[in-house]
């Protein structure tokens, strides 16, 4: 850094003794930039007036805004750098004097776009000559990422590209280095680093960008806390479904399926708790420097846990959606059990096909990327786009077919019963159990809607915290360790609501099977693994008493009686 600050200042003095006007590009301190089209370009101070002779920024915005149609049309990949060099042109504390654009990204620029101009018969702007601009060798200047000094982006020469008057610079003239690379182009060096092969500013790990250690350390202990409950309650759902299969039938055998994409789910937050805060989302640049991922398939854990957590909780979305359907189809239509399971294989194929699909469309397209608070992989924690497309746009799709038929079964359901009621039949049991289903099912939706709407808000915010990440103050100068911050820019509640409500499903699913059945189930399978004699059935109807291992009692009012090989006592259950 002293060394670099060496240079500039034997650069400024050699401009002086050249008897180049200085003062020209500005002489008042370095001010924030405010003008909506430069924030976020790569820099976020200024220095008033410009090299166009605007005083203020109040007086740039609009003439620069009137460059807004041919940034959009995209002429030149640099012209919204090059403007936002002239109208507002990068300060720096170590430099008493604004940094105007270089000379040969003017020429570039002018290449590529008069001809545009000019087919709606306009003309390059005579206040943007670009002879008026300097060269590095008289006066410090700038240059986007990517462009040489001679004008030329990677190497390949844009000089005369579709241009018909090309601007010649001097024959004369040399070049000197590049001072816009490295973390020079991010608008906060101390928590953003430039990244030469994306060209893109991204978050360091290391400091503190969007949200303060405490709320990264309480994250921490929020998701260790709910992730191994919620894998606990899952593993019995399915290891009970394992040990006693016939108790699952459809239409609640979804509940199970659910429950193994939750317990998945959990476990994707459970290595991320093994392999530390910086091991999933994090990589490290050649200079060993570790930055937030923003474009995945650039770290092998990344992706792994992007993997795990995207397509398993898209399918769990998917069985619950078929839940409410064969829900809708037993309690409403009165389909029985063995109809409903003839389409179990439509089932499968929409709940594991379909996430795979966008999966696959994700990896094609790199759009995971890395979450400071929690240290995880996903899609779009960085990205508001991807983050509507391919989370918050299908979630939507599935809740909203899910409430149609809960509404439908309901309606249905009452109507039915009423029917039923007035025809003598008693419906008892069956009521109860599909009241259960349809309630476990619309309960599922208050954690859905939560997420819905912690994802809507977490879309329309990402672009505002990164502008106000890159806005913030810089590190105390000669501050020693990682670079903090007081108060998070986001809200870490609402982040920490969303992942309590990732998980909490996978544990009220949990809950579903906590009744004597499942008692019973852990018994049998305990005496056959053991090798002990099963306990007596014993069934009491009309004043008689049944025995044996094979007992039924086909009436809802009979008792089941369990004795003791032992004690021979009956116990009540």
């Amino acid at each position: 850094m002293e060394v670099c600050l060496l240079l500039l200042t034997m650069v400024i003095a050699v401009a002086n003794s050249a008897g180049i006007d200085a003062s020209r590009y500005g002489s008042n301190k370095c001010e924030r930039i405010k003008i909506p089209m430069c924030v976020g370009i790569g820099y976020n101070t200024t220095r008033m007036p410009n090299v166009l002779g605007h005083t203020t920024q109040d007086e740039a915005a609009p003439l620069i805004h009137e460059f807004q149609p041919l940034v959009e049309y995209g002429c030149d990949e640099h012209l919204r750098f090059f403007l936002c060099s002239l109208f507002a042109p990068m300060c720096s504390p170590q430099v008493d004097v604004a940094i105007p654009a270089c000379r040969p990204m003017c020429v570039k620029v002018r290449n590529n776009c008069e001809p545009v101009i000019e087919e709606f018969s306009f003309k390059w702007p005579t206040n943007m000559d670009c002879n008026q601009l300097p060269h590095k060798n008289k006066i410090l200047c700038m240059n986007p990422p990517g462009l040489t000094d001679d004008g030329d982006t990677d190497g390949s020469s844009s000089a005369g590209g579709y241009g018909k008057n090309p601007v010649k610079d001097p024959p004369h003239v040399t070049k000197a280095p590049n001072i816009s690379t490295g973390a020079s182009m991010c608008g906060n060096p101390d928590r953003f680093i430039y990244l030469p092969q994306t060209k893109e500013c991204a978050q360091r790990c290391v400091n503190d960008v969007l949200y303060r250690r405490g709320d990264k350390d309480f994250a921490e202990l929020w998701i260790s806390v709910w992730s191994i409950l919620c894998l606990v309650f899952t593993s019995l759902t399915i290891f009970t479904f394992l040990i006693d299969r016939s108790r699952f039938h459809y239409p609640e055998r979804p509940i199970v399926f659910l429950s193994m994409c939750y317990n998945m789910y959990s476990i994707a937050f459970i290595i991320r708790l093994a392999a530390g805060p910086y091991s999933i989302a994090c990589e490290s640049t050649a200079d060993n420097e570790l930055y937030l991922i923003q474009r995945g398939l650039e770290s092998t854990l990344c992706t792994i846990v992007f993997l795990i957590q995207y397509y398993f909780y898209m399918a769990s979305s998917i069985w619950w959606m078929i839940l409410t359907v064969t829900w809708f189809l037993a309690a409403g239509m009165k389909w029985g059990y063995e109809a409903i399971a003839a389409y179990s294989s439509y089932y499968h194929f929409a709940a594991w096909a379909l996430p795979a699909g966008k999966t696959i469309i994700v990896l094609l397209m790199r759009r995971m990327d890395g979450d400071e608070l929690t240290g995880m992989c996903f899609v779009g924690n960085q990205d508001p786009v991807s983050l509507g497309w391919f989370v918050i746009a299908p979630l939507f799709v599935y809740y909203t077919v899910g409430t149609i038929f809960i509404i439908l079964g309901f309606i249905y359901l009452f109507h039915i019963r009423k029917v039923m009621k007035n025809g003598g039949t008693n419906i008892d049991k069956l009521e109860k159990f599909m009241v259960r289903i349809g309630v476990f099912s619309a309960m599922y939706l208050i954690p859905a809607t939560t997420v819905i709407a912690c994802l809507f808000y977490q879309r329309s915010k990402i672009i505002e915290w990164r502008e106000a990440a890159l806005n913030s103050e810089p590190c105390p100068p000669g501050h020693q360790g990682p670079c903090r911050i007081d108060q998070s820019i986001p809200s870490s509640a609402v982040m920490l609501i969303k992942i309590f409500m990732f998980l909490v499903v996978g544990i009220t699913s949990g809950m579903w099977i906590w009744s004597t059945k499942t008692v019973n189930s852990w018994q049998s399978c305990l005496t056959r693994l053991t090798g002990t004699r099963p306990p007596r059935k014993q069934c009491q109807t009309n004043g008689r008493t049944l025995s044996g291992s094979g007992v039924h009692c086909p009436q809802r009012t009979h008792q089941y009686l369990y004795t003791s090989t032992k004690t021979k006592s009956p116990s009540v259950v």
